[in-house]
């Protein structure tokens, strides 16, 4: 349970870090990718179902979060170690 806390707090502070950050002159560091890098941030997942932030970079980053946030329980659940005596 005390894991679940801390990963949950991990996701509130990057949120938060996420929130300030976004629409200042600091975005313009993150927005120089590749071709390919560009060609992801582009899609219609990033543009018009999942844009929460104006920059589709940290919409990415909210994105793995997630998806860390969701996979977590199983990965606890499944992988659990036997309580020692």
């Amino acid at each position: 349970m005390k894991n679940w806390l801390i990963n949950i707090g991990y996701f509130l502070v990057l949120n938060l870090i996420l929130l300030i950050v976004d629409g200042t002159p600091l975005v313009d560091n993150f927005t120089k990718f590749s071709n390919f890098g560009n060609v992801v941030l582009q899609t219609g997942i990033f543009t018009k179902w999942f844009n929460f932030y104006d920059t589709p970079f940290f919409n990415v980053v909210l994105l793995f979060a997630l998806v860390h946030i969701i996979t977590f329980p199983f990965y606890q659940i499944l992988f659990k170690k036997p309580a020692s005596k």
